[in-house]
């Protein structure tokens, strides 16, 4: 893996500007000012993909670049501009286009995100600069001067159009054949653009990395941000692409640029319409982009612009629209979308399958919030009877109208819901356990909203313990060595990380203690194994849909109270264990691609692994 700031490079980047410092004419305190700076270099933290952790630094990069004025953002930036072009070969066509906006740039801000482009290890880039109409002099000055003084550095000058409109005229200039978007005031890491022309050539449409910020103090390495790998369904409720974003040029004209009506999320409402296209869309899992907090940002605060999540919530509705998706955008707040399931003229017939053995006060608080709390019209219960013997349970499975087989073995969970499903009538199957109790009324909606969407196999639920912390929001394979569930003992109604636990999302699996899938996909990968007596049968399904090309969503809109483990002894079987290992094991070593390998395996809790 790639270290953020790879040892060599800091060492070399910290002599030229001691060497710079030897040879200039420039005042003492700018001398200062660049010895500081290379020895902040040095002491800048690293960290790798798979050990990044939040760090703070106690002097800062920004330090050495305060109030500058014109001639003094020329003494930093002109050495480093000399030293960049003797290694530019200005007849070769750059691959990668930067393109950046620029209104009222500050200087302090904006010699970092130059220092930045022109610390690249890849040289095959150019930076176009699109100024909408700024009425600071300064900025204006230097961008004229820029792309007097660089081959790779382009300039236009618009009048006041916008963000996306000058991004727009930016792509026109592009002559590369991918483009990636940098903010005027936010820094890439120096191998940012190799790295991502690395995983380009690999024949993706587009890549987008991990991110941090620069806080308002001008602190690097503030907040990771760690992203699954490419999850279209979590990019529907939260804007998390974000930075950085490499595409293609060409797909960007496709779909006709960025849109000026939804300025303030036009990167976030691009990535929508990208998304649309079936692109083959990969993940950078290294912090590539530093994006600096500014007061009255989004960066800073996620409260700071109200309006950005009426226009989130319009880009999300338009998609929708686009797709077909029976859906409609709800702002749940904090830049959280939730979907709501249109109301349906006809509704297909879904099987419940419950296996159950006794127990009655379970069955009795499971079956009385089933049909009581459940909106949904259309729904049979085919209840797998593993030799009830108890008066009030047999009396329950009477008084409610369920389905009830016999099941006159030893207690097998794959068997008892592969039985099941042999007799269910439904074209969509519900497993559910016998300890769980329905919390939300439109539970099965929300379910089915996405199992009826064929490219998704598993739509598992939220589950809650009794005290209304967070037993299943998806399962991370990996996790203890084999897989667990994610995000365990969060309080109900937290964001969990990112908008976790409130917003759909893929994951690699969902627990079939509340899971539905049609029953074509179900009989497809041929049920439930029966090699599994305990565990993992419903991790294993989940997989074998994953290699369907399928995605398996958890949905926290349909919510549950599951008392867990309530009607078996707790017991833990190595042999299912080793099973999942033999048969998985691939799959579990090459990393679970919805939970970034920087977060630990030994934790539930997206905590960053340790350094």
């Amino acid at each position: 893996m790639s270290h953020l700031f790879r040892p060599s490079q800091s060492r070399k980047l910290a002599a030229k500007i001691k060497s710079l410092a030897r040879l200039s004419t420039h005042p003492m305190s700018l001398k200062r000012k660049i010895k500081a700076l290379s020895q902040r270099v040095l002491r800048r933290p690293r960290y790798a993909t798979t050990t990044l952790q939040q760090r703070s630094l106690s002097d800062t990069f920004s330090a050495a670049y305060q109030n500058l004025t014109v001639d003094g953002f020329w003494q930093i930036l002109d050495p480093v501009l000399t030293t960049h072009r003797a290694l530019v070969q200005s007849e070769n066509p750059p691959v990668m286009s930067i393109l950046t906006p620029t209104y009222n740039s500050s200087l302090d801000w904006f010699i970092e995100t130059a220092l930045s482009v022109l610390q690249q290890t890849s040289h095959d880039w150019e930076w176009c600069l699109v100024d909408d109409g700024s009425s600071a002099n300064d900025i204006r000055t230097v961008l004229e001067q820029l792309a007097e003084k660089h081959p790779r550095i382009r300039v236009m000058f618009q009048s006041s159009g916008g963000i996306s409109a000058a991004t727009n005229c930016a792509v026109e200039m592009a002559r590369g054949q991918y483009v990636c978007f940098l903010d005027h005031d936010d820094t890439l890491v120096p191998h940012a653009i190799e790295r991502s022309l690395q995983e380009l050539e690999k024949g993706f449409d587009a890549v987008y990395s991990d991110e941090d910020k620069i806080d308002v103090s001008g602190q690097y390495y503030v907040e990771p941000f760690l992203k699954p790998d490419w999850s279209p369904e979590y990019l529907r409720g939260v804007m998390y692409v974000g930075h950085l974003l490499c595409v293609q040029k060409q797909h960007v004209l496709d779909i006709g640029g960025l849109d000026s009506q939804y300025d303030g999320v036009q990167d976030y409402e691009l990535a929508l319409r990208l998304s649309e296209h079936s692109l083959h869309i990969g993940h950078i899992s290294e912090v590539l982009y530093h994006w600096r907090k500014i007061p009255g940002s989004i960066a800073a605060d996620v409260h700071a612009k109200p309006k950005i999540e009426q226009l989130q919530q319009a880009a999300v509705n338009a998609h929708l629209a686009r797709l077909a998706l029976p859906a409609t955008a709800q702002q749940l707040g904090n830049h959280r979308i939730q979907l709501l399931p249109e109301v349906k003229a006809n509704y297909p017939l879904i099987s419940i399958i419950i296996p159950t053995k006794d127990a009655p006060h379970h069955l009795e608080r499971c079956l009385s919030s089933l049909f009581s709390i459940s909106t949904y019209p259309n729904f049979e219960v085919v209840i797998v009877d593993n030799e009830t013997s108890d008066p009030r349970a047999l009396q329950l499975m009477q008084e409610y109208p369920v389905k009830r087989l016999l099941f006159p073995h030893p207690f097998h969970y794959s068997r008892a819901n592969n039985l099941g499903s042999q007799y269910a009538q439904g074209d969509y199957l519900i497993f559910l356990n016998n300890d769980t109790e329905i919390v939300s009324k439109d539970w099965m909606q929300n379910l089915l909203y996405y199992a009826e969407q064929p490219d998704v196999g598993a739509a598992g639920a939220l589950l809650l313990y009794p005290n209304h912390t967070v037993q299943h929001a998806g399962v991370v394979m990996g996790i203890r060595g084999t897989a667990d569930h994610i995000m365990r003992g969060f309080p109900m109604g937290a964001d969990g990380y990112a908008g976790s636990l409130v917003c759909a999302r893929e994951v690699s699996a969902v627990t079939a203690a509340c899971m539905m899938v049609t029953s074509q996909d179900f009989q497809a990968v041929g049920g439930f194994s029966e090699h599994y007596f305990h565990h993992y049968q419903d991790a294993d399904l989940c997989l074998k849909l994953v290699c369907l090309g399928k995605r398996n969503i958890v949905v926290p809109g349909a919510t549950l109270i599951h008392h867990e483990s309530a009607t078996r002894k707790e017991y833990y079987d190595l042999a299912d264990r080793y099973l999942l290992l033999d048969q998985w094991q691939d799959y579990i070593e090459s990393g679970d691609p919805f939970y970034n390998s920087g977060f630990a395996l030994d934790r539930f809790d997206y905590t960053i692994k340790a350094a």
